[in-house]
């Protein structure tokens, strides 16, 4: 599949959701929040060097809604696709990667200074396929200093 279009009706936490605004990609990471079972959430950098966590619908905007994909070492039309939307990497389990997510939302918004680091090396490919205790005890560990992106 070339492209990597879905309606919002197939979007699962964990997902690494993406849409074009104005030229840019903007990515995000789908949760759900523990007080909301049904609600699909979307973990996404605001340009204001934090993150926001907006509903589906707001993060969809106008604009087509995209998941990117893993896992394509093997596919011939993985160099086809756009950087970003395609990875040969492997995906964490859906715990992890919305663990990640709200770790990443939390810390930053607390701490803003690492995060435009995280954001040039693509915060949502981080947060799909990086061990959870790995991200959460770097975050912790340099979440303070601007050296926070150091395992970048």
């Amino acid at each position: 599949m070339l492209f990597h279009n879905i309606v919002p009706s197939d979007v699962h936490p964990g997902d690494h959701l993406y849409r074009w605004r104005n030229g840019k990609m903007l990515p995000g990471i789908a949760v759900r929040r523990n007080d909301n079972k049904s609600e699909i959430f979307v973990v996404m950098p605001n340009g204001l060097n934090n993150f926001n966590l907006v509903t589906l619908i707001e993060f969809k905007g106008r604009g087509i809604l995209r998941r990117a994909i893993y896992d394509q070492s093997d596919s011939y039309l993985h160099l086809l696709k756009l950087s970003g939307t395609s990875f040969i990497e492997k995906k964490r389990p859906i715990e992890e990667i919305v663990q990640n997510a709200l770790l990443l939302l939390d810390i930053t918004n607390r701490n803003p200074q690492c995060i435009q680091e995280i954001l040039a090396n693509n915060f949502a490919k981080l947060c799909c396929t990086l061990e959870h205790g790995d991200w959460r005890n770097k975050l912790l560990e340099y979440g303070k200093e601007i050296l926070c992106y150091s395992f970048l």
